[in-house]
């Protein structure tokens, strides 16, 4: 006889037992003669009985999944977080349930009720939203939260690297190679800024550059929100006498960059050199090398997962976590 997916109930009026005595076989509970116990194992496997784990898990309090709401994954960096966070989760016996917010605070809002709403029993989060209301928000779901990559306020555990702090080192690090003029490309910051979008992570990234500049007394130095091509090539081919370093907020734009001079005739880096931030996987297959941070992407997804995994079970004072960075000099500087 062939049956389908079964349940205890069917499973029990099969054998002719109880479902208490069903339930203690199939989870090898003492209590039960082992031929009463074998008989039921032999039928369960026939009839393709599957226990409820959702109801055995909200019985005992917790799913063993780890939410994750992230940006999304076209980025290199976003993904190898995810990756990183769901085998340190997987290690220690957790599945992780992903969902993606594309940017869109509202989407965001939507994935985090989604977890809530699915027990989930932590969550990961990149956060778009900002500000009291949104804070009050993930404190009513009572689960517990750790951000990464953005940083909502101190109430919520916080994983990543001092970005502020790294691109004062960059730019100190560029002006003893000789870099005497520095331009920040920062696509399109004000634009989500002014639309409510978390941009602390890469406004930190800013705010150190400028403090970088005073430091370093190099001026005021440039700010570029516009990948407008006439507008870089115009800067990097000025002949002014100065060293000029293009910085950018993350790799992705810094790419972008080399091939736009690289189809302007403009040699990097020779005429000019950039950096980037993220130093993801790709890099290695460009030429010339990209110059970039690396933030220990791993150890960021590792570290937020295993904080996470603490406050689940019940550690209290639990402190935010600064990974270490360094720079992979590449063949752009």
């Amino acid at each position: 006889m062939i049956y389908i997916s079964c349940t205890i109930k069917e499973l029990a009026k099969a054998c002719g037992v109880s479902e208490g005595t069903v339930d203690r076989a199939v989870n090898n509970r003492s209590g039960i003669r082992e031929s009463t116990k074998q008989h039921i194992l032999e039928m369960a496997e026939q009839m393709d009985y599957r226990p409820n784990h959702l109801a055995k898990s909200l019985a005992i309090g917790s799913t063993k999944t780890i939410g994750i709401v992230s940006v999304d994954l076209s980025n290199n960096f976003f993904a190898l977080l995810v990756e990183s966070i769901e085998q340190t989760a997987r290690e220690h016996g957790y599945f992780v349930n992903l969902a993606l917010s594309h940017n869109d605070p509202e989407k965001e809002m939507e994935a985090i009720k989604y977890m809530a709403e699915r027990r989930v029993d932590g969550i990961i989060l990149f956060p778009l939203g900002k500000g009291v209301e949104f804070s009050s928000f993930l404190k009513k779901l009572g689960i517990p939260i750790v951000t990464i990559y953005n940083r909502i306020e101190c109430d919520f555990v916080h994983v990543d690297v001092d970005c502020r702090q790294i691109m004062r080192n960059v730019v100190s690090f560029l002006a003893q190679k000789g870099y005497n003029e520095m331009i920040y490309i920062d696509p399109h910051f004000e634009k989500m800024k002014s639309g409510g979008i978390n941009v602390f992570s890469i406004e930190q990234r800013r705010i150190g550059y400028l403090e970088g500049l005073k430091e370093e007394m190099l001026g005021d130095g440039e700010i570029l929100e516009d990948m407008d091509e006439r507008q870089l090539v115009g800067i990097a081919k000025r002949k002014d006498g100065m060293k000029k370093v293009f910085i950018c907020r993350n790799d992705t734009p810094a790419v972008r960059l080399m091939t736009m001079f690289r189809e302007n005739n403009i040699r990097v880096p020779e005429d000019v050199g950039i950096i980037g931030f993220d130093n993801i996987a790709i890099l290695d297959n460009i030429s010339p090398r990209l110059t970039s941070v690396d933030c220990n992407i791993k150890t960021t997804g590792r570290k937020a997962t295993m904080n996470l995994i603490r406050m689940i079970n019940g550690e209290k004072d639990i402190k935010d976590c600064v990974v270490g960075y360094n720079i992979v000099e590449g063949e752009t500087l």
